[in-house]
């Protein structure tokens, strides 16, 4: 019995692996470029770092806040220096 199914196994093996050697390759749909930056066509080098680094996006938004509460001027210059 064990010899039936064995042999049954293998023929089953081999007429998949013959299908596979039959098949046409798997048609793959075209892709749409992707847009590096943030606004469309222009290509603004600071804004494609903003979207990439969330630390970047980060330390400008504290910035921009620090700015508006008229904060420290020492401090804003620590985070414009960390951003180097």
């Amino acid at each position: 019995m064990s010899n039936t199914f064995d042999t049954q196994k293998q023929r089953a093996i081999e007429e998949m692996l013959k299908m596979q050697q039959q098949a046409p390759p798997p048609k793959t749909p075209p892709q749409k470029p992707q847009q590096n930056n943030l606004l469309g066509g222009l290509d603004i080098p600071i804004l494609n770092r903003i979207k990439a680094d969330g630390d970047l996006t980060l330390i400008l938004g504290l910035l921009l806040l620090l700015m508006n509460e008229k904060a420290d001027k020492r401090l804003m210059f620590a985070l414009l220096y960390i951003l180097l």
